[in-house]
């Protein structure tokens, strides 16, 4: 019978890994409202494709549609 074999993050210092995990802590809250239409599609969405955290979900979305604009918009050479 083979073993499983650990995970990489275990290999890391502690001291690392609390900076890295700090970095990543949420500090800031932006409030959006939407209309009944909006949050009827929203909804909808969600219990279609079974999207159980809706900030996260709306969170990756605008955070895709920015990068991707910004990929766009490089500046280009030629």
């Amino acid at each position: 019978m083979s073993r499983k074999k650990r995970s990489q993050k275990h290999n890391l210092k502690p001291d690392f890994r609390r900076e890295e995990q700090s970095k990543l802590v949420r500090r800031y809250r932006k409030s959006i409202l939407f209309n009944e239409k909006e949050l009827s599609l929203i909804n909808q969405y969600c219990e279609k494709y079974s999207v159980r955290n809706k900030s996260a979900f709306i969170r990756n979305i605008v955070i895709s549609h920015i990068l991707e604009q910004l990929d766009d918009n490089y500046p280009r050479l030629f």
